[in-house]
């Protein structure tokens, strides 16, 4: 490489440092999400600040039209709205693109290909990207939204109607229905030309008709607004026909105008249809965000509404994701929040905050589609907990090599019910009222936390006959040597009807029976206790 100027040199070193630097990322991250970014909160407070500010700096120019404003509203204008808007412009500008990666990129291009470093060419891709965005829409609206402020050019005042546009980056409403119209924008460009054909030729008709036998009609463009007017149905009245010619032509518009207008109603009306589930699925992006041990359930099977109504009872936040559009209606008439969308896609996906999703349920009816499912989850987070259901019992190894933690076989779970059933009705009765929870009667897990009041006791020091709870095991993370009968689990060793002298310890889960409100209590007093 040639050796370069002083200038290149410091300018290069200078570059390499803003790339190290953290301190810079974070500050201009920070910046970049405070203008771009509609998820970061900050974002929405200073967007609500810009909307009023908007506002009252338009009420001023507005009000100096005719009247004589304060001096202090004056100077208020002139120095802290004009200022913001112009800080607001720069910052903008300065987030948009790197310029210091420009010159790291060109700096190592030229070291690779052994030339020097072309000086003229950062500063030209430096010039092109930022004129790219000075000649964007919205960045002549904030430019021009300054200039009002200058106030000894009165003609600057005209631009306060860009002050007014400057609402539209901070309403996202307003940005929401303009994206509906663009993505209609042919549809729209062909119904703007039929009705520009249309009045043409009624006004051209209506100025032969009546030129000379109406007043109110002096010159085309007074045929052409007559035209436009009665197209529209909005009929003002202030130009009426007075030949009979003239009112069949007026009837027959009238009648054309109605069909525009319902052509128009309907393009939009499908335009915001197709529009619907995108932002029903950012609503639901937005909801994730804002809550913690989300459960992700895919696909909205009979076995997962079941499952949705115990999550929903138990306050247990979850989302139901399905690509039927009828499946996840049904869920959002439960009150649950549900997205159509298919797991199997990477965009999907990356719309879903799986850092709030703890655990994913895959529920169809489908073993092929769960299979994909699982596999498209784990590759995308392989960290994750994933349960899937299997209509199949030789499917069951395929799944959790696919990924999936636990396979549940809905058939041999309802053939194991049946049998329980048949020999003993009664026991059947006792674990149906128990598992749909009729008479608020549950199982439950109670973890022994570290410092509770169960941290060290003996089962037999345990007064659970005065909180209505009857104990089922406990399981212990490793075996007891006291213990011979035990039941080895995934999660450790579990025991039947403990004896009284074992000892439990931090980590250990009681499973127990009873009302829901006992179990609840018990929960809250061991918490409180280890606090």
């Amino acid at each position: 490489m040639k050796k370069e100027s002083p200038i290149v040199k410091a300018l290069v070193a200078f570059a390499f440092y803003l790339d190290s630097n953290r301190t810079y990322k974070k500050v201009k991250h920070f910046f970049w999400r405070l203008m771009n970014d509609d998820t970061f909160i900050f974002k929405r407070v200073f967007d609500f600040f810009m909307f009023f500010l908007v506002l009252i700096s338009v009420g001023i120019l507005l009000y100096d039209i005719k009247n004589k404003v304060h001096p202090i509203l004056e100077d208020f204008d002139f120095y802290f709205v004009t200022s913001v808007f112009l800080v607001e412009y720069i910052i903008r500008l300065w987030v948009y693109n790197d310029i210091h990666k420009i010159i790291i990129q060109e700096y190592e291009e030229a070291s690779f290909l052994g030339r020097g470093f072309q000086l003229w060419k950062v500063i030209k891709e430096i010039l092109r990207k930022k004129w790219e965005y000075i000649r964007s829409p919205f960045a002549i609206i904030d430019l021009l939204a300054i200039l009002p402020g200058y106030r000894p050019l009165r003609i600057f005042r005209i631009f306060v109607i860009f002050r007014l546009f400057k609402l539209l980056r901070y309403t996202k409403s307003i940005n929401t229905f303009i994206e509906v119209l663009a993505n209609k924008k042919f549809e729209l460009f062909i119904l703007l030309i039929a009705v520009g054909f249309v009045t043409f030729i009624g006004g051209a008709v209506i100025y032969v008709f009546e030129a000379h036998a109406n007043p109110k009609i002096d010159n085309f463009f007074d045929a052409i607004y007559w035209s436009l007017i009665t197209i529209s149905t909005v009929g003002y009245g202030d130009i009426t026909p007075v030949t009979e010619e003239g009112k069949v032509l007026t009837m027959v518009l009238i009648i054309i105008g109605i069909g525009f207008i319902s052509f128009a109603t309907s393009i939009i009306a499908s335009a915001f249809t197709e529009k619907l589930e995108e932002l029903k699925a950012e609503r639901v992006v937005r909801q994730i965000k804002s809550m913690s041990n989300v459960y992700l359930i895919c696909g909205y099977s009979n076995e997962a509404e079941i499952l949705c109504e115990r999550f929903y009872k138990e306050n247990q936040d979850f989302v139901v994701v399905d690509i039927d559009e009828k499946r996840v209606a049904k869920a959002s008439l439960k009150g649950y929040i549900a997205v159509k969308g298919d797991v199997t896609q990477k965009e999907f996906l990356q719309s879903l905050d799986f850092d709030k999703i703890s655990k994913v349920f895959v529920l169809t009816n489908n073993d092929i589609a769960n299979s994909f499912m699982v596999l498209s989850i784990k590759a995308f987070k392989g960290d994750i907990e994933i349960i899937a259901l299997s209509n199949d019992e030789n499917n069951i190894s395929k799944m959790k090599k696919a990924g999936a933690k636990h396979v549940v076989v809905p058939t041999r779970v309802t053939a194991l019910l049946m049998a329980e059933y048949i020999g003993n009705p009664v026991t059947f009765e006792v674990i149906d009222a128990i598992l749909t929870e009729k008479r608020n009667a549950i199982i439950d897990e109670i973890m022994v936390i570290k410092g509770s009041i169960l941290d060290g006791k003996l089962v037999g020091e345990i007064d659970l006959d005065k909180y209505k709870l009857i104990l089922f095991g406990v399981l212990k993370r490793k075996e007891c040597a006291l213990l011979n009968e035990t039941l080895q689990i995934e999660h450790g060793h579990f025991y039947f009807n403990p004896p009284f002298d074992l000892r439990l310890e931090a980590g250990d889960i009681l499973v127990v029976m009873g009302y829901s409100i006992s179990v609840n209590y018990f929960k809250y007093l061991i918490e409180r206790s280890s606090i």
